[in-house]
């Protein structure tokens, strides 16, 4: 009898379920990580939230939504930092949203499925994203 892997029968019947578990699983990982072991805001987040707080409408860092929304999560949260590692995660689904519409346009669901998948698997797309703007 032929067996097969429950994800690759998830990936076969539910290709959207699969994106949505990968990106929820990635997102409660890194929002988890820097919140319980982060001494302090890492990269450029300090300066991020210092250029925010002003509401300047441009700066030589680039164009300002960035900041803003990040001193928004920051305030709305309570001025804790979990507000700016959520804001940052909801970025990241909302990424792996688009390319999963967009491939499944292109190849199919089940081909962007897969091409989602490997996004997350990739170091690039996920250890930074505690580090917004």
């Amino acid at each position: 009898m032929l067996y097969v892997s429950i994800f690759v029968e998830l990936l076969r019947s539910r290709p959207s379920l699969a994106v949505w578990l990968a990106a929820l699983a990635q997102a409660l990982l890194w929002l988890l990580v820097p919140a319980l072991f982060y001494a302090g805001p890492p990269g450029d987040v300090p300066d991020v939230l210092a250029v925010g707080h002003e509401f300047q409408l441009g700066t030589y860092l680039g164009p300002p939504l960035a900041f803003w929304l990040a001193e928004l999560a920051f305030d709305l949260a309570g001025r804790s930092m979990i507000g700016v590692y959520l804001l940052s995660q909801i970025c990241v689904i909302v990424t792996y949203w688009a390319v999963f519409a967009l491939a499944r346009s292109i190849v199919g669901a089940q081909h962007a499925a897969l091409a989602v998948l490997l996004m997350v698997g990739i170091a690039a797309f996920t250890v930074p994203t505690p580090d917004f703007g």
